[in-house]
């Protein structure tokens, strides 16, 4: 990682469009992972009753599939694909920025799906409590809508 920080500050330093896409994505990794230290995945306690946990699992469902359509519309616009001849330092911040963004195990990309996973993580045992307070399973599709995983 330092090695490719460094390198990247090099580039940034160096110019221009490129150096402000290199900081911003600086700027972005650090807000994602502040963003995800404090995501509900990360620990935190998590509490409903009965009169609040359909309601809480809609809210939660529903911002999973918000968050996945946005990621599938996102996965192409995403990638930063140069055309045949691009010099060796373009080439080079490409790759990394396409490896930060979508390549690598820990790229935004694979974060933001398993932020994902651990909503749909979340309304699974929300599925169950609300069982577990006594409602069918009518009235938890009714609420939920069908299962799905994202």
């Amino acid at each position: 990682m330092e090695q490719e920080t460094g390198l990247l500050g090099a580039v940034a330093a160096a110019g221009g469009a490129v150096g402000k896409a290199v900081g911003d994505m600086f700027m972005a990794e650090k807000r994602l992972n502040d963003t995800m230290a404090a995501s509900p995945g990360s620990g935190q306690k998590f509490e409903v009753s009965r009169d609040t946990v359909l309601q809480a699992g809609k809210i939660i469902d529903d911002q999973a599939d918000r968050l996945n359509k946005a990621l599938e519309r996102a996965g192409k616009d995403l990638r930063v694909e140069l055309g045949d001849g691009t010099d060796p330092v373009n080439a080079g911040v490409a790759a990394a920025w396409n490896s930060r963004l979508v390549e690598a195990e820990d790229s935004y990309g694979e974060r933001i799906r398993q932020y994902i996973d651990s909503l749909d993580s979340l309304v699974k045992q929300l599925r169950s409590v609300a069982e577990q307070y006594g409602f069918t399973e009518e009235e938890v599709t009714t609420a939920f809508g069908a299962k799905s995983v994202h």
